[in-house]
């Protein structure tokens, strides 16, 4: 029994001996081979492309080489990546974006997209604003299908409040379904647009919002029938506990 332990013992001893002397010698070789590799290839890929298209992988590739032009050929380990990543993230269409290297010296360049909640058009301008309230440009190349505003957009105390508004919208799968358009009056005040039935909904300031959204879901769903969907042509919302509809 005690010879049989005391090899046991030595046994273990000379493994961790083996760990200890051969990762060092493995991680030194992999930083040695790393430091030798070259970049060969970059990669860009588009991880929500279906959705919208605003840039392409040829255009990363393009945005690459026109930034960094010696890059193919440049060693791995004198490749900044987090700076790249930074200037990527400049672009107005790239939310996000994760940029590294895998065997071989292939650069990989992860880009998400920026995504559109809402198209304003107010005067002679038009623009988008993203799911975090933020405004984005137009492009050339793709137009989204979002949710509209127009009208009196100056006249919002703040734009901050057709965020609210739109975001409400765009988060409910029904009201995202059935609400096409947001218009602003010149009192400042929201008009909404549906797709079904023929009428505008005065939808007035964003006090009370929770019940009015409540109030509309109510009416749709159990308070007409579906003849009445396009007899009536306001349905108004701005008065605590009622919903007025008027036919003219």
């Amino acid at each position: 029994m005690c010879l049989n332990s005391n090899m046991k013992r030595w046994k273990n001893i000379a493994i961790v001996a083996l760990i200890v002397i051969y990762f060092p010698i493995i991680f030194s070789f992999v930083s040695v081979s790393k430091n030798q590799v070259l970049c060969g290839e970059i990669i860009p890929a588009i991880r929500d492309s279906v959705a919208n298209q605003f840039i392409s992988r040829d255009e990363i590739g393009d945005l690459t080489l026109e930034k960094y032009p010696g890059i193919l050929g440049r060693k791995v380990s004198d490749v900044n990546c987090e700076e790249m990543e930074l200037f990527y993230t400049k672009h107005p269409a790239i939310e996000s974006c994760e940029v590294y290297f895998t065997y071989g010296g292939a650069l990989h360049i992860d880009i998400a997209q920026r995504e559109p909640m809402l198209r304003v058009f107010d005067g002679n301008s038009s623009y988008y604003l993203d799911t975090n309230g933020k405004k984005m440009p137009l492009f050339k190349n793709h137009s989204a299908h979002t949710l509209v505003a127009n009208g009196n957009i100056r006249k919002l105390a703040s734009i901050d409040e057709l965020v609210q508004l739109s975001q409400v919208i765009v988060e409910d799968e029904f009201w995202k379904a059935q609400i096409e358009q947001i218009f602003v009056d010149s009192k400042g005040e929201f008009i909404m647009v549906p797709r079904v039935g023929d009428h505008l909904i005065e939808f007035g300031g964003l006090d009370r919002m929770d019940a009015k959204f409540r109030n509309l879901r109510a009416l749709y769903k159990t308070g007409w029938e579906s003849r009445e969907w396009n007899m009536y042509k306001r349905v108004n919302l701005k008065y605590k506990g009622q919903v007025v509809c008027t036919k003219g």
